[in-house]
């Protein structure tokens, strides 16, 4: 059976192909949601940082900001 994980890193390994930097960003951040709701922090910490990076780079403040909260609620 496959698993979100799975789906959501078939997805990301299309958007990197694909140079889908927001798209990239989103799998991250989605990748980093299912790691905190597994109880794997420091895997979410991870994900959601570089959600965070990829933001920055392209320049989408409100995304960043709303990653922030997602982060912080590791936390």
């Amino acid at each position: 059976m496959t698993t979100l994980k799975e789906y959501l890193g078939k997805a990301l390994a299309i958007k990197i192909e694909i140079g889908h930097r927001k798209g990239e960003g989103s799998c991250y951040g989605n990748l980093g949601t299912v790691f905190k709701s597994l109880g794997e922090y420091e895997k979410a910490k991870e994900y959601l940082g570089r959600e965070i990076a990829i933001r920055i780079e392209i320049g989408d403040r409100e995304g960043e900001a709303a990653d922030y909260v997602k982060l912080g609620n590791v936390f």
